[in-house]
């Protein structure tokens, strides 16, 4: 991941490295997963992490501190696929078939917005991708407990004026 001034990258040391693109060194070392970091993404100062330890964490690259731990009872069970964040929430997918929603301030987790049905028994979210209105999800399995495609999730649809204020912000970090 790269800001325009720095890049992000992950090690299999399981930490995750800040570098500055002027000068080429290593600004912070951050250090709190488990494993191998599966995804990260990056804007402004605000960096987001998720792992196959099944943690997701926020950092402040411009400090090194991590800001929040996404964990608890309703945290993912197995290894986190893909992330996307804005300035209020983030958006979770995971190898045990489920997309969750957390509140990026707290870590508070909000909901559920995905569980398949095969959840559990080989169901997997590959990768999310959001636009104003819509959620898409790419699904499948590695045992043949679910079949391959995209869901679409549209939060427009039946919304009329007062759309739920969760999916109504759904938008990306720079939107």
């Amino acid at each position: 991941q790269f800001d325009g001034r720095y890049v992000v990258s992950g090690s299999l040391d399981t930490t995750i490295r800040v570098w500055d693109t002027q000068d080429g060194s290593c600004v912070h070392v951050l250090s709190g997963h488990r494993s191998l970091t599966s995804g990260m993404e990056l804007c402004e100062n605000i960096l987001v992490s998720g792992n196959a330890d099944s943690y997701v964490k926020i950092w402040d690259i411009r400090t090194g501190t991590c800001l929040q731990t996404l964990d608890g009872p309703s945290k993912h069970l197995s290894a986190v696929t893909c992330l996307l964040f804005n300035k209020k929430y983030v958006m979770t997918s995971s190898d045990d078939g489920t997309v969750k929603l957390w509140d990026i301030k707290t870590g508070e987790f909000i909901r559920n917005l995905v569980g398949l049905e095969s959840s559990g028994r080989g169901g997997v979210v590959w990768r999310i991708q959001l636009d104003k209105k819509r959620l898409v999800c790419a699904v499948g399995s590695r045992n043949g407990t679910e079949e391959t495609k995209l869901i679409v999730f549209d939060f427009s649809v039946g919304a009329g004026k007062e759309e739920d204020s969760v999916t109504k912000e759904l938008t990306y970090c720079d939107e």
